[in-house]
């Protein structure tokens, strides 16, 4: 039987992978798009491996999160910095969510025009961003360093915020999610 410890490492490199691959395509595409690279033959291609990663990595990450959740010492969430992994996480499994969602309910229109590419390839690259974030915090937590150190960031402090802070930040994500859901049905019942 595999412990949780080894399949936290397996599932986490997984993830890491996966969106690692995700944001270099999200930047390909980017650049694809703005004129940078001239390979307009690339688009399809780079659209396509920085979703289907960016969905790969999202069915791995909750693996991630109930491995680390059950490997790491203690009773559970008594360190900041597994308190930062935990927010980190759960930020770049939204942002992925939504880009994927956007991506499907759009198809192809996600790419039609400066706009609406730069708010996808944000909304992918966060997602890429807040999950190497995620990893960056697990290797200071196990192995006292990471890549970004010098980078200095501050994974000992936690940013919590009163009841009524998170909320009014949790009707606001409520309030954005439905309006965009109606949006989207309006834009795609119009077509």
């Amino acid at each position: 039987m595999t412990s949780s410890e080894t399949f936290h490492v397996v599932t986490t490199e997984l993830v890491v992978g996966a969106f690692s691959v995700a944001g270099l395509s999200f930047t390909l595409c980017l650049l694809v798009h703005f004129g940078v690279l001239k390979q307009p033959s690339w688009k399809t291609m780079l659209d396509n491996v920085a979703h289907f990663t960016l969905a790969f990595g999202l069915a791995a990450t909750p693996f991630a999160i109930l491995s680390g959740l059950s490997s790491s010492p203690g009773e559970g969430m008594n360190s900041p910095i597994l308190v930062n992994k935990m927010f980190l996480s759960m930020t770049g499994f939204g942002f992925a969510l939504g880009c994927l969602i956007g991506r499907l309910r759009l198809g192809n229109k996600v790419w039609s025009n400066t706009k609406s590419t730069a708010v996808h390839a944000s909304a992918g690259l966060a997602a890429c961003g807040s999950m190497l974030l995620t990893a960056s915090a697990g290797g200071t937590f196990t192995r006292g360093e990471s890549l970004l150190d010098l980078f200095n960031l501050p994974y000992e402090h936690v940013l919590l915020f009163p009841v009524f802070v998170s909320l009014t930040a949790l009707l606001l994500g409520t309030a954005m999610l439905a309006i965009g859901w109606r949006r989207m049905k309006s834009i795609s019942s119009i077509h």
